[in-house]
């Protein structure tokens, strides 16, 4: 019988891309949380021996991350193989909202020589962060604006720019761009 499993263990430059990958595919969700940076941190979720539900496991240095900002943050996470490869097809992303007595609150498996002490948290504290639902089309009736004798092309908006349209900010560094989204 062939194994299917992988025997190689993955690079981290592959590790890193995997998760970039499912960072951006998640990414209209975090716009929708009005996110800017989130903490995104995808985990294997398992049933550990001696429990009735499922846990994922976070290290104590990815709790201490959350809990470094002058707001502690809340950690996203989607559920992945070993090989970080998403295990469910729907692509849910949940959210971990802080606690900060984690290190009290939550069973601890102890660091071996090879990994640093772990975290449970059981999976029913995950909340599933919903899929922005599609707005009905609707005629935009656009201002008149002054933009010069030409359009900006396309490649010329930024990643700001984007947010800005995506999140209906006016936080854009274009003038005539904060007017349209201001005129909504």
């Amino acid at each position: 019988m062939i194994s299917t499993k992988s025997t190689q263990k993955l690079t981290t430059e592959e590790r890193k891309k995997r998760i970039q990958d499912m960072y951006e595919f998640q990414m209209e969700k975090f716009m929708h949380e009005n996110v800017a940076e989130p903490l995104f941190i995808p985990k294997m979720a398992y049933k550990p021996a001696m429990k009735d539900e499922k846990h994922i496991t976070f290290f104590a240095s990815e709790l201490e991350r959350a809990e470094y900002y002058e707001v502690p943050k809340n950690i996203y996470t989607e559920f992945v193989s070993s090989e970080y490869i998403p295990e469910d097809p729907k692509r849910t992303l949940y959210k971990w909202l802080f606690n900060p007595h984690w290190r009290t609150e939550y069973d601890i498996i102890d660091a071996t020589e090879s990994i640093q002490e772990r975290y449970m948290i059981p999976v029913s504290e995950l909340r599933i962060v919903q899929q922005p639902v599609a707005q009905t089309q609707k005629e935009i009736k656009l201002p008149a604006l002054d933009l010069g004798p030409t359009d900006e092309p396309f490649n010329m908006l930024t990643i700001r720019d984007l947010a800005a349209i995506m999140l209906k900010k006016p936080v854009s560094n274009k003038q005539w761009l904060n007017e349209i989204i201001k005129s909504k």
